[in-house]
């Protein structure tokens, strides 16, 4: 378990193997790595109570600029339920979480377009008969 894992120099995984090795170092061992990614994921877990969870999440947001997180599960749907029971709401009340959808269709939202195809889009052909489209095209949004 604490011998370590040569990493030849190949083209199999070659990027997981370099993350693997900025962040064990050089030489790591099967201990290493199942002691560091505990749920299966090269970063280790967020754990804590709601408020340091949603904590850590509004730091990475902060600090990395990132747009999303994959949630680790080891029981489902409990671990998923929690999280949107717990967590949700204090991101929410801190501003990191919608509360909420605007109004609208995906389409609408999307191109701002109205809420249908409008009648000259070539998939407008393919509508049952009777619905008449709302909107008209829209410029370079084809």
């Amino acid at each position: 378990m604490d011998e370590p894992i040569e990493a030849d120099a190949t083209q199999a995984i070659r990027s997981n193997v370099e993350a693997i090795t900025a962040s064990l170092g050089l030489g790591w061992s099967k201990r290493q790595l199942i002691d560091r990614f505990v749920l299966g994921s090269r970063q280790p877990p967020i754990v804590g109570s709601p408020e340091q969870v949603a904590d850590q999440l509004i730091a990475w947001v902060n600090e990395a600029d990132v747009d999303g997180f994959n949630l680790s599960r080891t029981v489902v749907p409990e671990c998923l339920e929690s999280f949107i029971d717990l967590v949700i709401p204090i991101l929410q009340e801190r501003g990191a979480y919608k509360a909420g959808y605007v109004p609208g269709t995906y389409r609408q939202k999307l191109f701002g377009c109205g809420d249908r195809l409008p009648d000259e889009h070539p998939a407008a052909l393919a509508r049952w008969s009777g619905l008449v489209s709302d909107n008209k095209f829209c410029s370079g949004q084809g």
